[in-house]
């Protein structure tokens, strides 16, 4: 398994991960939204590779509230609950932290993954029914930095 940076070229692996969740984790109409992510922001955007295929990805940023934002994640679905997605996850937050310091992390997720994101440590802040698409709940979460409480 190797972590690195994500690449233009790597552009249509990431979106078949994509696509391969729609329905239960994102809706058609948020493709446009991650092609337009990855042409600004790929900078601190991230994949797992595995044997040269590409498995998983997710980002970061900085909201304009001084949170870190954990942004557009994903696990090729045949690959859920092999601990990609922590491992993912965690590495995101290290980089974050080295980037932006001890800030709190935030996230929008689905109801799917709310639990995931729970044994990490994480609060939801906010459900809205429906929020990303007809069955797809939005829970906005908040992950405090306790060095910095």
């Amino acid at each position: 398994m190797n972590i690195r940076s994500y690449r233009p070229e790597d552009l249509d692996a990431v979106i078949a991960i994509f696509r391969s969740k729609l329905v239960k984790y994102f809706v058609e109409a948020e493709e446009k939204e991650l092609r337009a992510f990855l042409g600004e922001f790929s900078e601190d955007y991230y994949v797992i590779e595995i044997i040269d295929e590409i498995v998983a990805a997710g980002g970061i940023g900085l909201n304009p509230d001084q949170t870190i934002s954990l942004c557009w994640a994903m696990v090729r679905n045949d690959l859920i609950g092999t601990g990609l997605g922590k491992h993912l996850t965690l590495f995101r937050m290290e980089k974050g932290q080295e980037k932006w310091g001890r800030l709190p992390f935030f996230t929008s997720t689905s109801h799917h993954t709310e639990g995931f994101y729970k044994k990490l440590g994480f609060r939801t802040i906010e459900n809205i029914p429906n929020g990303f698409g007809p069955g797809i709940d939005t829970c906005k979460m908040r992950f405090e930095n306790k060095c910095n409480e």
